[in-house]
């Protein structure tokens, strides 16, 4: 593990801890032009998820509308909370034809679903089984040879 990732892991509550964490549960409201793009303005505006921390697999209530989906890489699902199937997609990463395809539910639910677990357990995911990460050279943006100015409002 490199100088980098221990640093970012320290910052957020050390391996240790995250290793006695199971679940992590978040409220929030998802939008912009991607979802209208695809169709799917504000369907994410108002939802509750539940990510495990040790697999990929997150469940996401649509607050207000009796309705969840459940994700894993590969399958996508939603469902009523109490459990009736209403919608399933196996291998939904194959679904995807292009950005000018619209999308469906399950689109969405799969999109969002994988995006989320990642955000939540980045950096800690950097070190499950089979992820290598390399710290890369200091990057100075700007022509090369010439170095960074920053200025400071007076």
């Amino acid at each position: 593990m490199n100088d980098l990732l221990k640093l970012a892991l320290q910052a957020h509550g050390g391996l240790q801890r995250w290793r006695q964490l199971k679940v992590v549960r978040a409220s929030a409201s998802i939008t912009g032009e991607l979802w209208r793009l695809e169709g799917q303005a504000d369907v994410l505006t108002n939802i509750q998820v539940e990510a495990q921390l040790n697999r990929q697999h997150l469940i996401t209530h649509l607050i207000g509308e009796n309705r969840r989906t459940t994700f894993t890489p590969d399958r996508v699902s939603i469902e009523s909370e109490s459990g009736v199937l209403q919608a399933l997609r196996d291998d939904p990463r194959s679904a995807y034809q292009s950005l000018e395809s619209p999308w469906d539910e399950l689109h969405v639910a799969y999109f969002a679903s994988y995006a989320l677990w990642s955000y939540l357990t980045i950096p800690f995911l950097h070190t499950y089984p089979g992820f290598v990460s390399e710290e890369l050279a200091p990057w100075n943006e700007g022509m090369p040879g010439v170095p960074l100015k920053v200025t400071t409002p007076a």
